[in-house]
């Protein structure tokens, strides 16, 4: 019988069945490899310890979407703005797949409660080359970088607020934090500019509705 093929990503995977079946994570990694019918020294190629794990699973929804958007022959021809609508767009396709053990991970949670692992995939995008992290021309020029610094924790934050939505949409399709991508992005890249204030009213209104006051869009 050929030997069972472990690579990272099918421990990341047993990891979340593990998860999500047992309702805990396993206490030790021989339980782990145990239920995962695999040797020791199989995980061990990849993986460090257990929460190495669970630290790789928050950074390849980061990292893989980064490598998905540069590698689009258009990326190089959009605004900043459509640049990192499809950062967004394609970091929720990523996840879908993954609800359940999102959802079981954050489901409940407020923002101080998220796990370091996913507060630590900060450093990926404040280090990242990303080039939509856009400078504001009233500032003077040596001032630009540090705008941009953090501007990128910015949309970070901007990532953190669309998975914790998400968490939370129950439309069909996730259409609801598809809506609030479009108008949280637009939001994010007028600030500092004069449709900033339409920008911030628009989104408020989408929150009131969301909420349950229809009113709200009158």
């Amino acid at each position: 019988m050929a030997k069972k093929t472990v690579s990272k990503s099918s421990i990341q995977k047993g990891y979340q069945n593990y998860l999500l079946e047992e309702g805990k994570k396993p206490e030790t990694v021989r339980i782990f490899t145990k239920h995962q019918k695999i040797a020791d020294e199989d995980f061990y190629k990849h993986f460090g310890s257990l929460k190495n794990v669970e630290k790789s699973i928050w950074e390849d929804y980061y990292l893989k979407t980064l490598k998905v958007v540069q590698n689009d022959a258009d990326f190089e021809e959009m605004s900043g703005r459509e640049k990192h609508l499809s950062f967004m767009y394609t970091m929720l396709e990523i996840m879908k797949s993954d609800r359940s053990y999102i959802l079981h991970k954050l489901e409940g949670k407020k923002p101080h409660e998220l796990p370091s692992e996913l507060r630590q995939t900060q450093s990926i995008i404040v280090n990242s080359e990303i080039d939509w992290a856009k400078t504001f021309d009233f500032l003077p020029e040596k001032a630009h970088k540090t705008t941009q610094s953090a501007y990128r924790r910015m949309l970070w934050s901007h990532s953190i607020a669309m998975i914790m939505f998400w968490v939370k949409d129950d439309s069909g399709d996730a259409k609801d934090t598809d809506i609030f991508i479009e108008k949280s992005t637009r939001t994010a890249f007028d600030i500092g500019e004069l449709p900033a204030l339409d920008s911030i009213i628009d989104l408020s209104k989408f929150f009131l509705q969301r909420m349950g006051f229809a009113k709200a869009t009158a």
